[in-house]
């Protein structure tokens, strides 16, 4: 079931926050591709005219900043480790830890932080309309942004 009722047709060029979700969902990340991704690391999984989506290694304290989301939908998927989601509401800051099989969908307006808890994580991202670059995640302890990896 939708959580958004919203049809594809209102926006034919970007899917929603639930179309995006069950794609993650149901992505399956090769073993030999994560155990070959560096922490920081980014490789694009897929990109075509409706959504981008990227795998990340993210090692300790990898943070993004509080950022709007101010055109689009996205979704992340979290496949090990543990992910901190802080979302501005208007009574103040939620915060959720979101757990390997656990997802986050934004749209715009959505105002949030994730942080990543514990040893590291692995997530992927995805954008739609298209983003065309690596999600902004940067790994405090080498104060060194996500970088993309050869695209597959």
């Amino acid at each position: 079931m939708l959580d958004y009722p919203e049809p594809y047709l209102l926006a034919p060029s970007a899917l929603t926050p639930t179309a995006l979700r069950e794609r993650a969902e149901s992505m399956v990340v090769d073993a030999a591709l994560l155990a070959d991704l560096p922490i920081g690391g980014a490789v694009e999984l897929r990109g075509n005219f409706l959504y981008d989506a990227w795998l990340v290694k993210l090692g300790p304290d990898a943070a993004s900043d509080l950022h709007a989301h101010e055109a689009g939908y996205g979704a992340v998927a979290v496949v090990s480790g543990a992910l901190r989601e802080t979302r501005a509401s208007r009574d103040g800051l939620d915060e959720r830890v979101v757990r390997a099989g656990g997802t986050v969908s934004t749209r715009p307006g959505d105002t949030h932080r994730l942080t990543v808890e514990g040893p590291g994580a692995v997530a992927v991202y995805l954008a739609s309309p298209p983003r065309g670059d690596a999600p902004r995640i940067v790994t405090s302890a080498t104060a060194v942004p996500v970088v993309p990896m050869a695209v597959v």
